[in-house]
């Protein structure tokens, strides 16, 4: 990146927004107590939420039928990862191949019809039909597609070292149609989410799911570092994402890049 001190822009290359939440459960299970342990190893969740968590029978791509093995709630830290194991009723079969292991938006608790955004799934996995029944298997969970698309996006990022201005151009694709989105910048990373730096406009999809935002933040005093910033598309519009200071189910962050010099 172009020095700030020259007063000429400098412009980043354009930057992948990758779906969140993201990463690894490693289930495994134990013919002593006939219980499923699930090791959770991931990030890109709101900083302090909990989640419902199922097996189901199907796949992630035809989620019709009901849990078959619940588990207590999953709950993400201060920085939205989760590095947890929690372990299931008894499940005399072993772990269920041609399942699907199913983290949803909201705790147990909050959980309501198939169809309400409190029963959205966040993060999904299927588990192969050839599993061995006690495992351990490591499935990667990752958004499940909607439509047969997931969002996905670009970044890119334009410092004016005269003017003390920074450019935002983003593009994504494979939105809920018609849907609006918080966006920021913030200190961190997308592993490791830190406070808001610059609130950006909403990102507005088309009828196709597709949106473009271009704004220009004023009063920016240093480009972006080479680690430590991350750009971050919520679920939810600003309007909805914050009870307060408190955040709702939809300040769930659903696309990520970290800044890169």
């Amino acid at each position: 990146m172009t020095s700030a001190s020259t007063g000429s822009p400098s412009t980043q290359g354009a930057l992948p927004l990758e779906t969140t939440p993201t990463g690894t459960a490693v289930l495994s299970w134990d013919p002593a107590t006939t219980l499923v342990t699930a090791a959770i190893d991931m990030q890109g969740f709101t900083p302090s939420s909990s989640h419902a968590m199922h097996i189901h029978p199907g796949t992630c791509a035809d989620q019709t039928q009901p849990p078959a093995v619940p588990f207590p709630d999953i709950t993400a830290d201060a920085t939205g990862a989760i590095r947890q194991s929690v372990v299931s009723g008894p499940v005399p079969g072993g772990i269920p191949g041609g399942s699907y292991l199913n983290i949803h938006l909201a705790p147990s608790a909050q959980l309501g019809a198939s169809t309400d955004v409190s029963f959205t799934p966040i993060g999904c996995a299927d588990i192969p039909a050839d599993t061995p029944k006690a495992g351990p298997v490591t499935l990667k969970v990752a958004a499940p597609q909607k439509n047969g698309e997931t969002p996905a996006g670009t970044v890119k990022l334009t410092y004016d070292g005269t003017q003390h201005s920074l450019q935002v151009v983003l593009h994504a694709t494979g939105l809920p149609a018609g849907s609006a989105h918080a966006v920021h910048i913030h200190t961190g990373s997308c592993a490791a989410q830190g406070a808001v730096l610059y609130p950006l406009p909403d990102l507005q999809a088309d009828g196709a799911g597709d949106g473009s935002l271009t704004a220009t933040v004023d009063n920016v005093a240093t480009p972006p570092p080479a680690t430590g910033w991350y750009v971050n598309v919520h679920m939810g519009p600003m309007s909805q994402i914050l009870d307060g200071s408190t955040p709702t189910l939809l300040f769930a962050p659903i696309l990520c890049a970290n800044v890169t010099g």
